[in-house]
């Protein structure tokens, strides 16, 4: 089984691709799961996500300031969902009637938005610590994609309550590890179709 993920800030359109792409896969006969990162996560399900009346999750706005005990907290939370993440994705691989797990967001994104509560300011010529033991658990994707994108484009294509320092800042993390975590980059303020395109050219190159 392989594990492909999309990463970027949001309103990047991640979501979109994602699902572009699992409409492709499944068109050609692959067995294909959907993994939102962000859902799976005991951090977000305790601190940014609710229930609305009719049972669904909704999401609540995001967190842009935490103290050090709340900063603390997602880095255990993170670490114990790397882990969870590892015995399921072991649980599937076993199981072996999975070809492809598509994850929408992956624990790249989770990492940074901890280092943009931390006010981490890159370039990082040291990981931290704590950084270091969550790489070292984290399973490396077969096809990993960073989409990027300005943040004006994004205000002016969606509402982003945070604002764009917010993006801002973030996005100076996402170009910094991307480059770190060998990423690849697609140009996300293009036509979807030919940011799809873009996808799909590095998903061919990943089978040879």
């Amino acid at each position: 089984m392989r594990l492909i993920t999309i990463s970027g800030l949001d309103g990047s359109g991640k979501s979109t691709q994602i699902k572009k792409l699992e409409k492709y896969l499944e068109g050609k006969n692959l067995k294909v799961k959907y993994f939102h990162a962000i859902e799976f996560s005991i951090a977000n399900k305790l601190l940014s996500f609710n229930k609305n009346r009719s049972g669904n999750v909704r999401k609540t706005k995001a967190i842009v300031n935490a103290n050090w005990l709340q900063i603390f907290l997602r880095k255990i939370a993170l670490l114990v969902d790397i882990f969870r993440f590892r015995k399921y994705f072991l649980m599937l691989s076993r199981e072996n009637t999975i070809d492809l797990l598509l994850a929408d967001r992956y624990f790249y994104d989770q990492i940074i938005n901890i280092l943009y509560l931390e006010k981490k300011i890159p370039p990082l010529p040291k990981l931290p610590f704590w950084l270091k033991i969550v790489c070292e658990y984290t399973i490396i994707p077969d096809l990993k994609i960073y989409l990027k994108i300005s943040p004006k484009k994004i205000i002016s294509r969606s509402q982003v309550e945070q604002g764009v320092k917010y993006l801002d800042d973030k996005e100076r993390l996402y170009d910094h590890l991307a480059k770190r975590w060998q990423i690849k980059k697609i140009n996300g303020e293009r036509k979807q179709e030919e940011i799809f395109t873009d996808i799909l050219k590095e998903y061919d190159n990943i089978n040879g």
